[in-house]
C-alpha cells in the first residue's frame, strides 16, 4: 500500500425502538460498500437483532449492493449493524473534459460508448429531482454555454456551497429541492439533489452518491466513536472522461475520505434502510456511525 491508500473500518449501527411491540417488519438495505477502481472491500458483514426470519441479497439495476430482511415474531426493537473493511486509494482526476456542456447532448447522442448509454439514465427526471424552471435558471446565472463540463460542474457545485447554509434538522427526509432552492439551508442530501437537477437541467446526467465521510477532530481531541456520518454527494457524467464526484456540502472533489455505498438517480433509490411495520406504536430512531482507521486485516 502506498502513501495515497488508507484502510477504514466503517461501523454503521441504526436502532429502532418502539412504545408498543412490533409482530412484523419488512426492510431493505443499502449498506454494503460497492467495490470501485479506488475503493476495495475486503470485509463487510450485516447483524441483525432480533434474528430475521429470512433475508437474502441481490444487485440492483444500479449495480449496487441490497439485502431484503422480514421479522416475523413480536419484538419491541430493532437493531442493524453494519461492519465493513476498505482500502481506499487516490485516483488522478481531468482537469477539463474536452466537450463544451451544450455539446454534450450531441455527443452523447451520437457516441455508441457503452457508459454515454448508460449515463442517460440519470438525465431524466426522478421522484426527487425534477430539471428546469427555477433549476435552470439558476444553473444559468453561475455558467455559460462556453464553460467545459468539469469546469461547469465545479462551479455549480462551489456556488452551492458558497450560497446555501448547513443547518441539521433544517430539512426532513422528503424535503423537495425545490424548497431548498427556494430557502438556501438543507443538509448533504438536499444539497446534493440541487446540484443533481442544476446538472440535469443543463443536460448534464447526474446521479446521487450516499456513503460515508470520515470527520476529523479539531487539534488536540480526540475522535469520538459515532461522529462520523452518513453522507451525500454527486456524480457528474462529463463525456469522454467518465464520471466526476462533487460533494457540495464541503466545495470538495471527494477522495481519500469518501467512502462510496451506492448510488442512484436520487436519495429515494439508495436509502440505507427503508420498510414497513405492523403496530410498534411510536417509533424512535437512533444511528451511528464511526470511520476509523483500520489495523489489521479482519473486522473487529
Amino acid at each position: 500500500m502506498d502513501e495515497a491508500s488508507f484502510s477504514y473500518q466503517v461501523t454503521h449501527k441504526t436502532h429502532y425502538e418502539y412504545t408498543v411491540e412490533s409482530s412484523l417488519c419488512h426492510n431493505q438495505m443499502h449498506l454494503q460498500p460497492r467495490m470501485l477502481l479506488e475503493q476495495r472491500v475486503s470485509q463487510s458483514l450485516i447483524e441483525i437483532h432480533p434474528r430475521p426470519a429470512c433475508r437474502f441479497q441481490w444487485l440492483d439495476t444500479f449495480g449496487n449492493h441490497v439485502e431484503f430482511f422480514s421479522i416475523e415474531e413480536l419484538h419491541e426493537s430493532l437493531t442493524v449493524t453494519s461492519k465493513s473493511l476498505i482500502e481506499r486509494r487516490s485516483i488522478a482526476l481531468p482537469n477539463h473534459s474536452g466537450v463544451l456542456w451544450p455539446q454534450l447532448e450531441l455527443w452523447m447522442a451520437n457516441s455508441q460508448d457503452p457508459a454515454a448509454l448508460a449515463a442517460k439514465e440519470f438525465l431524466y427526471d426522478s421522484r426527487y429531482c425534477q430539471s428546469g424552471g427555477d433549476f435552470l435558471q439558476y444553473a444559468l446565472g453561475i455558467v455559460d454555454r462556453q464553460f467545459d463540463i468539469i469546469e461547469a460542474s465545479l462551479r455549480l457545485s462551489s456556488a452551492i456551497y458558497d450560497e446555501f447554509q448547513y443547518l441539521p434538522e433544517s430539512t426532513h427526509v422528503t424535503t423537495q429541492p425545490l424548497d431548498v432552492l427556494a430557502k438556501r439551508r438543507g443538509v448533504c442530501q438536499d444539497f446534493a439533489h440541487v446540484l443533481i437537477c442544476c446538472l440535469r437541467s443543463l443536460g448534464i446526467p447526474a446521479r446521487y452518491v450516499s456513503g460515508y465521510l470520515l470527520t476529523q477532530p479539531p487539534p488536540g481531541k480526540p475522535k469520538l466513536v459515532g461522529a462520523d456520518a452518513s453522507h451525500a454527494w454527486v456524480s457528474a457524467f462529463t463525456g469522454p472522461t467518465g464520471w466526476l464526484d462533487l460533494d457540495p456540502t464541503n466545495n470538495v472533489v471527494p477522495g481519500l475520505e469518501h467512502i462510496t455505498v451506492a448510488w442512484g438517480r436520487d436519495y429515494a433509490d439508495v436509502a440505507p434502510i427503508q420498510g414497513v411495520y405492523v403496530g410498534g406504536g411510536f417509533t424512535s430512531l437512533n444511528v451511528s456511525v464511526d470511520v476509523s482507521l483500520a489495523n489489521d486485516s479482519t473486522i473487529d
